[in-house]
């Protein structure tokens, strides 16, 4: 019998992807899996596209979003599944995308002080309709030959200590998780790295109810140490690709994706019959 899978972390063009929403739900079905998330960045634009390919593609559709914000000097992303009132969460976000922009505006200028013939134009024609992020400058990058992989941009400049790097100004920590305590049916910290058990339980102080155990970045060990972590703190387990579409191949990375279980779990924990039900 084969096994069934979700992916709970993915990115369309609606954010920083470089596939359309029901493209992206289209190369996933066809990967065999039975389940997929979209979770684009700061925005819910995609989702109505996505759940009407999902129908036709008879995959299970799961309406999440991606936010991100600033705390303490580091940078942290929250998951919220099974959104609803998706017009409050646009409007509370408008902020967030404003200052999308005038982020890359100060990035755009760093590259240019730094050599880079790059225009503002030319990142806001990548990013299209959508709010302009580190992800787009990466691909213009490679487009021009400055670099090899949108790996290499973020690796040399883009990531949070690099050269152009510049911290983006969003809501608070203790906005996000009402907000998505308002609006979503499960919230989940994503691929917290080396972030620690510490910030878990800050997070579950204002309503977090899963941990991002499986993500492209956590070694084998980190994996067993958030899973251990997600026990002991009776937290639900997520995890998924992040894809974004990158790396030169439309062909979906199922090896990423998780065991639909896992799934199980999260839709028995919000009807109310999981054993870790706080």
């Amino acid at each position: 019998m084969r096994q069934k899978l979700v992916d709970l972390h993915t990115h369309s063009s609606a954010s920083d992807g470089l596939y359309g929403p029901a493209e992206l739900v289209n190369l996933a079905s066809k990967a065999g899996l039975s389940a997929i998330a979209l979770t684009d960045h700061d925005t819910v634009d995609g989702l109505v596209e996505a759940e009407e390919a999902a129908v036709k593609a008879g995959i299970e559709f799961i309406p999440g979003i991606e936010i991100g914000i600033v705390h303490e000097g580091e940078e942290i992303h929250i998951l919220g599944y099974y959104l609803s009132n998706r017009n409050l969460l646009n409007q509370e976000l408008k902020v967030q995308k404003v200052e999308r922009l005038n982020r890359m505006i100060a990035m755009r200028k760093k590259m240019s002080d730094m050599g880079f013939k790059i225009g503002i134009d030319e990142v806001l024609a990548e990013s299209g309709e959508a709010a302009p992020g580190r992800m787009h400058l990466a691909r213009l990058l490679v487009k021009k030959r400055y670099v090899h992989s949108t790996d290499q941009a973020f690796s040399l400049y883009l990531k949070q200590d690099g050269p152009a790097y510049v911290p983006r100004k969003t809501i608070s920590l203790d906005s996000v998780m009402e907000l998505l305590s308002r609006t979503a049916k499960l919230i989940a910290i994503a691929h917290p790295k080396k972030a620690g058990e510490s910030l878990i339980k800050l997070l579950l102080e204002k309503g977090l109810n899963a941990v991002e155990v499986f993500h492209p970045e956590h070694s084998k060990e980190r994996v067993n140490y958030y899973k251990k972590v997600a026990a002991e703190n009776k937290l639900l387990i997520t995890g998924g690709s992040d894809y974004h579409g990158d790396r030169g191949s439309r062909s979906y990375p199922v090896r990423l994706a998780i065991d639909y279980s896992y799934l199980d779990n999260i839709k028995g924990f919000i009807n109310g019959d999981y054993p870790f039900l706080r």
